[in-house]
């Protein structure tokens, strides 16, 4: 229980975070507007295309008297994609979650996390326009209230897959179902033996330790090989995610303490796990970020009040 504690507290805004998701509870949420665009620059910078779209900018915070960083969202869409750019100060790139470490003769696991910024979509969430992701909590689950019920999430996570073009899909249900990922495959799987002493695979000689971790780069590891002092290698392994689950690409830069990440899908995926779009209509969605670490409760992560997104016909 102690994973779907953790991951309820990712979003969960409840009695505490009620009272900072907006400035002004009964106010307007903020419009973010994506104009209906013939191309979109695919890119995590803001090229002229970018610029021209209208910027949002939302204030997150952990808890009252808290503040984390504000983040400045875009917006545009072509017909067939929605395309949505957040842009947020973080001083430090982290991007490899507890990774392996080869000291004194044995495999340990390093402290570090990674960075993060997550899209709540309230879908047909009943009080979500209300609360925002504090309707999806329920006595410590995230959850909709009604299984006919489904909010989407968009998890973009710098070390497991976000750096190399993939955002993890995931929803929330109703009943007993919580939090689960959509249909398919991740963007990664996990590298470790089954006792959790010792990564299955290591870097393959000649590979670009500062590329992606995947089939291509990697080889099994065989039997008690000695590595240098302070060899590391991640503790998971990508691969390219399947069906539902993959429905949200990304791309994404960090550059002089800022992180920029676009994330794409289609407007209609036609997968009963996902909310849909339309254009000339508009949705309701919160954003989160979090700062080199996972979430053991819900000040770790810091959260937004509900947006507006408007899209053009």
């Amino acid at each position: 229980m102690r994973y779907a504690i953790g991951f309820a507290a990712m979003f969960a805004v409840c009695l505490l975070g009620v009272a900072i998701l907006a400035d002004a509870q009964n106010a307007a949420p903020p419009e973010l507007k994506a104009a209906r665009a013939k191309a979109v620059d695919f890119k995590a910078e803001l090229t002229d295309g970018w610029k021209a779209a209208e910027p949002v900018t939302v204030k997150t915070a952990h808890r009252p008297g808290e503040p984390g960083p504000e983040v400045e969202l875009r917006a545009l869409h072509d017909g067939e994609h929605v395309y949505i750019m957040a842009r947020w100060k973080d001083a430090t790139k982290s991007d490899t979650k507890k990774a392996w470490v080869f000291k004194a003769g044995a495999w340990t696991k390093a402290e570090g996390d990674e960075d993060r910024v997550a899209l709540a979509f309230g879908g047909n969430a009943a009080g979500f326009a209300e609360k925002g992701c504090g309707a999806l909590c329920h006595n410590g689950e995230m959850r909709t209230t009604d299984k006919a019920q489904v909010a989407d999430l968009w998890h973009w996570k710098a070390g497991r897959g976000g750096q190399h073009g993939e955002c993890d899909d995931q929803h929330f249900a109703g009943g007993d179902k919580g939090r689960p990922d959509d249909a398919g495959k991740s963007a990664y799987e996990t590298n470790g033996d089954k006792e959790g002493k010792a990564p299955l695979w290591v870097w393959k000689e000649g590979a670009d330790i500062k590329g992606a971790f995947n089939a291509d780069s990697s080889v099994e590891l065989q039997g008690n090989h000695e590595f240098p002092e302070g060899y590391s290698v991640p503790s998971v392994r990508l691969r390219a995610p399947t069906d539902s689950r993959g429905d949200v690409k990304a791309v994404s830069n960090w550059h002089d303490g800022m992180w920029t990440v676009v994330l794409k899908r289609k407007l209609d995926t036609g997968n009963a796990d996902d909310v849909q779009f339309k254009a000339g209509e508009s949705a309701l969605f919160a954003v989160a970020t979090l700062d080199n670490k996972g979430v053991d409760k819900g000040t770790d992560h810091a959260k937004s009040g509900v947006v507006k997104l408007a899209l053009a016909k």
